[in-house]
């Protein structure tokens, strides 16, 4: 895994993206006594990049999991094959659980959706990334670990019909001017025009040294959240068991 790392995802020193992605979405998606108290799962957490840099906004308890056992420091990692495997955490555990670019590398998305939904706390959210298969078909296969493309519609349907609710799945630029200013989105749909030769500098610098506003203009993501319900309060539940 750290050779697919080291050539897919070269080391890009002073790289800000991950910091400034994770403060949009915990901004986003979290109000401030949420993020004080909140246990967060990254699935697919890598080195832990992104669970450090949502740390960074608020009193978090860090759980990552990935296919290769690995030691990260202030996360509690487990190894977890998700074709196969339940997530190693109790049910109804955490109260966010964020994913980005590994949809696209499980076959078995039933296990991932069913399996996230299960540790998910009632109430709780997921929040996933994933590559949007219309605006980047002719590069999806660029990375030969990758098995699923999604479109919006399959995307927001998978959540859906795995149980999750207040489903909403949209088309997402990974360019923080947009986020801040979304009026602006006409600036990449002008860009998207542009040929794909305009991308990359060189194809043997598609990494590191990228044009990323012509890049992230054309290869849209897809983001897509979705809540676990708030189980039914039973007259047991409000302790009128014994009357």
């Amino acid at each position: 895994m750290s050779k697919y790392t080291n050539v897919v995802y070269p080391e890009d020193k002073g790289n800000a993206y991950p910091q400034k992605l994770c403060n949009y979405i915990s901004e986003r998606f979290f109000n401030t006594s949420e993020i004080k108290k909140s246990k967060i799962l990254d699935i697919g957490c890598c080195k832990g990049t992104a669970l450090h840099s949502f740390k960074r906004s608020g009193n978090f308890k860090l759980f990552g999991i990935d296919m290769r056992d690995e030691k990260v420091e202030g996360i509690e990692f487990k190894a977890c094959n998700l074709e196969k495997e339940k997530i190693p955490f109790p049910t109804d555990f955490f109260d966010f659980i964020y994913s980005k670019s590994v949809l696209e590398h499980v076959a078995n998305t039933d296990n991932f959706l069913s399996e996230a939904l299960r540790v998910l706390k009632p109430g709780g959210r997921a929040v996933f990334l994933t590559p949007d298969w219309r605006s980047q078909y002719k590069c999806f296969w660029n990375d030969y670990t990758h098995v699923k493309p999604f479109t919006r519609k399959s995307l927001r349907d998978s959540l859906l019909i795995h149980g999750y609710n207040s489903v909403d799945c949209e088309y997402f630029y990974q360019l923080p001017f947009i986020w801040k200013y979304p009026f602006l989105k006409f600036i990449p749909q002008i860009i998207s025009i542009l040929p794909d030769s305009f991308k990359w500098k060189t194809s043997e610098q598609r990494n590191t040294k990228d044009r990323k506003l012509i890049r992230f203009s054309k290869e849209k993501m897809l983001l897509v959240s979705g809540r676990k319900a708030e189980y039914p309060v039973t007259d047991t539940a409000r302790g009128y068991d014994n009357e």
